[in-house]
């Protein structure tokens, strides 16, 4: 089991409980809930790309390049 895979059921019951439009009261509810002592090393890099994960962070959405024509090739209504 991974560092990712232990703490992504502790950061989805954080965020379950609090209210995800509030980020500050989230920031503190998740450093309060860090399981595993100093704050360094692979653990913690996990346990922060874990947040980012499930927060949705704007760098783990895919990229969509709208001014790229290529998807359109392949749209039923465009054909003629």
């Amino acid at each position: 089991m991974s560092w990712a895979d232990r703490a992504a059921p502790i950061i989805a019951e954080v965020l379950r409980q609090n209210d995800r439009t509030d980020l500050p009261t989230i920031r503190k509810a998740l450093a309060a809930a860090y399981p595993w002592g100093a704050r360094q090393n692979r653990p913690y890099k996990a346990w922060l790309s874990e947040i980012r994960r499930q927060l949705g962070h704007p760098l783990n959405a895919p990229k969509l390049d709208i001014e790229n024509g290529q998807i359109d090739m392949f749209n039923e209504t465009q054909k003629g």
